[in-house]
């Protein structure tokens, strides 16, 4: 009996010394990731949290016990305190700018043991939960921002674009410019062109934006087939080749200004420069479709690559 009760403690010693041997009094969570994506677009969609719902859609691999909040935010790090099942984690996530188009993440949390050996189990395995639900954001993450389509809302390309001459007009006008405005003005550099004998059957081109407080500028442009004569109603221009970055969206208004939004932060992002005015191609004739969800609009932002 004595033999029994002996070897019984000393089984006890091993478990709780072998608690102490390989489960270290600090346990350090962390997660590692890179992804193609410029350094401000990560940090938009890290440390704003209304953005976390754009990527932060694989519940199931976290469980549905899980929310974050963001606190202690400076440039390139913030503290997120993960709530996992009840318990609370304050985890630290820093942003390193590798290139202009490439970002890591280094996130991290260290768990405090204590010296009853039953905590430390129970910590051990709060520490693997954690593990678990950091991984599969990390995943999420990395996956997101490495995608542009997803990241800007809009596919962005790099195309060329060929010399060719233009006819064009401008305005200013006290409201801001309406379609209908825009194609009462394409008409009339339409019948200019064809007073001149060319057809100008191309793609209109766009470009409307704010002088001040009260005054808006509307330019519009048409290929020609030749240099034509201006006048001080029509101005004769040349449309410079080169490799502009690019979108085409589908819809309305509001579509077309969501993108022109999207490819201006690309643009900042990347911190392109543009050589001149960018515009909007209306591939689809306004004039003769009513509907916005069939417009299809082209985007062209002319940039120094």
């Amino acid at each position: 009996m004595r033999k029994a009760i002996v070897a019984i403690v000393i089984l006890l010693v091993l478990a709780v010394a072998a608690v102490y041997i390989f489960i270290p009094s600090r346990l350090i969570v962390s997660e590692y990731g890179a992804a193609t994506c410029s350094f401000p677009a990560a940090k938009r969609y890290v440390f704003e949290k209304p953005n976390w719902s754009k990527w932060q859609t694989d519940a199931s691999r976290r469980g549905d016990k899980t929310s974050a909040e963001l606190s202690n935010m400076f440039f390139n790090q913030t503290n997120i305190i993960l709530n996992i099942s009840g318990s609370s984690y304050e985890t630290t996530l820093i942003l390193i700018p590798f290139s202009l188009d490439s970002t890591g993440i280094e996130w991290r949390d260290t768990i405090m043991g204590t010296y009853n050996p039953i905590n430390r189990i129970k910590q051990y395995y709060r520490a693997r939960e954690l593990k678990k639900n950091m991984s599969a954001l990390m995943s999420e993450l990395v996956l997101f921002l490495s995608n542009k389509e997803k990241v800007y809302s809009i596919r962005i390309t790099k195309e060329q674009v060929t010399d060719e001459p233009l006819l064009s007009s401008r305005i200013v006008m006290n409201q801001v410019p309406s379609e209908k405005d825009a194609y009462e003005l394409i008409d009339k550099v339409r019948r200019y062109a064809a007073s001149q004998g060319d057809p100008a059957t191309g793609i209109a081109m766009k470009y409307a934006s704010k002088i001040d407080s009260g005054r808006y500028q509307l330019m519009v442009a048409i290929p020609t087939t030749r240099l034509l004569k201006g006048n001080k109603d029509f101005q004769v221009k040349g449309l410079v080749g080169g490799n502009p970055i690019c979108t085409e969206v589908r819809g309305g208004e509001w579509t077309i200004q969501n993108a022109w939004n999207n490819i201006q932060l690309f643009k900042d992002d990347y911190r392109l420069s543009s050589p001149a005015i960018p515009y909007e191609m209306h591939i689809t004739d306004r004039a003769k479709e009513p509907d916005t969800s069939k417009w299809i609009t082209r985007i062209v932002y002319p940039t120094r690559l």
